[in-house]
């Protein structure tokens, strides 16, 4: 199983990152080494990671929120090894997007074992869809059902929005958290315009006269949240 899956290790410590990448390497898997998220983003296109091994600490950035980016881009399953070794660490770590939870120092049988495993998962896992109070969210094929079973047309940065907030659901999600949810890390370009533009567009589309619509609601000082499907029309 290990021959055919590339590995993308993202770990700031020089030492550890080669150790763990040179015991990978022995094994059979194709990795590719990231310092820090500027690294990480830079690699994604090109990388085609099956499991992406990712710190918490990074110099530029929380891994934690980078895990949220991840799993709304990227098939790939996510193993956070960390130091970090606190209940709650673990807990809020697995809940935002992580597919599995280790702290260092880890043993290499033991992460092999991980990998292999959270590789079957996430290929179990290919298939489902996202329900939504009725409606369905594809995260592979990018779509979403009506509670009728049509096919509601999105664009790119609509679905990206749309999969942002309901991956956080019922958490807000800021306007500059969405600002990189649709921006590829390329600030140049769209801006925090495009990104009320958007919400607007989804609300009208998400919203049915017969009831059962999806409600995004604007949370002051907090952002966007995606609410329970209402009856009715509703203000939001």
């Amino acid at each position: 199983m290990n021959k055919s899956a590339t590995i993308l290790v993202v770990e700031d410590a020089p030492e550890m990152l080669e150790l763990i990448a040179g015991a990978l390497e022995d094994q059979g898997f194709a990795v590719v080494r990231a310092r820090n998220l500027a690294d990480l983003r830079r690699s994604l296109p090109w990388a085609k990671a099956d499991v992406i091994l990712l710190d918490i600490n990074l110099p530029d950035g929380d891994g934690l929120t980078a895990a949220v980016e991840l799993r709304l881009r990227e098939k790939a399953g996510l193993i956070f090894v960390t130091a970090r070794d606190a209940e709650e660490d673990r807990v809020l770590a697995l809940e935002k997007a992580g597919d599995d939870y280790l702290t260092k120092p880890v043993s290499v049988r033991e992460l092999i074992a991980r990998i292999n495993n959270v590789r079957r998962l996430r290929d179990a896992k290919a298939v489902v869809l996202v329900e939504i109070d009725g409606w369905n969210l594809d995260p592979i094929r990018r779509e979403l059902f009506r509670p009728d079973g049509s096919l509601l047309p999105l664009t790119t940065g609509e679905f990206n929005i749309l999969a942002a907030l309901a991956a956080a659901r019922p958490q807000p999600l800021d306007r500059d958290f969405l600002l990189d949810v649709i921006s590829n890390r390329d600030p140049r370009s769209v801006t925090a315009h495009t990104v009320d533009t958007l919400i607007g567009r989804l609300r009208r589309k998400l919203d049915l006269p017969q009831g059962g619509g999806l409600i995004i609601t604007t949370i002051r000082g907090a952002g966007y949240a995606l609410s329970d499907a209402v009856e009715g029309r509703g203000e939001k």
